[in-house]
């Protein structure tokens, strides 16, 4: 699979679309922070574009550092946070609200570690053999369990819901993890990320289905 800025910048501006759609498709306010998802992974493929820019054009080489941290703010703070309080808000099971609720207090976890070490050490990204390859100080996403703690909070909300149609969009993005991890592991961060991206459309059927 083949990542460029046009692929970046292309998967904006459809998932971003659809999402603003979905927002409108959105009648209850509890699920107002599950109809954004999409949108908000547009806007994140949207500074991966421009960080596919800065680092193959040195006249856009000034978007460089905003980018990377962009896009790791998206991947790295606000998911482990946004999917499982979203998924929270709209469901409805007591005992599946507390499994939610768990994993929302590992992502907040997750959001202070991540947060600090990215004050607190070096980002850099780097284009290589056709995609990008993030490091933040000397943690790397070159090993397997590496994102075993980040998936708990990250996707398994969605398999905790007791939506049947959100089920299935977690277990898929679980499997999408897998292939990452086995076929782009240096690269996790950024497929994974475009992977889930791309699965997040599905949220629009998801509402139009419970209209």
């Amino acid at each position: 699979m083949c990542f460029s800025a046009e692929v970046s910048f292309g998967a904006s501006a459809v998932i971003s679309t659809v999402g603003v759609i979905a927002i409108k498709k959105s009648t209850k306010k509890e699920q107002l922070f599950f109809a954004m998802i999409p949108l908000l992974f547009g806007v994140q493929q949207f500074f991966e574009g421009c960080l596919w820019l800065a680092l193959q054009h040195p006249e856009y080489r000034y978007w460089e550092s905003p980018a990377t941290f962009g896009f790791l703010i998206f991947a790295q703070l606000i998911w482990p946070v946004w999917v499982p309080l979203s998924t929270l808000l709209i469901e409805k099971n007591k005992r599946r609200k507390q499994l939610i609720t768990g994993s929302l207090s590992l992502g907040i976890a997750l959001f202070l570690l991540l947060g600090y070490r990215m004050v607190a050490y070096d980002v850099t990204a780097q284009i290589d053999q056709q995609h990008i390859f993030y490091t933040v100080g000397h943690f790397k996403s070159t090993n397997w369990w590496s994102g075993i703690f980040y998936l708990l909070p990250a996707a398994f909300p969605f398999v905790f819901s007791s939506n049947r149609q959100i089920n299935y969009m977690g277990m898929l993005m679980l499997l999408f993890f897998v292939v990452s991890k086995v076929f782009y592991l240096k690269y996790m961060i950024s497929v994974w990320c475009l992977f889930a991206a791309i699965l997040s459309l599905y949220i629009f059927i998801i509402l139009k289905r419970n209209e």
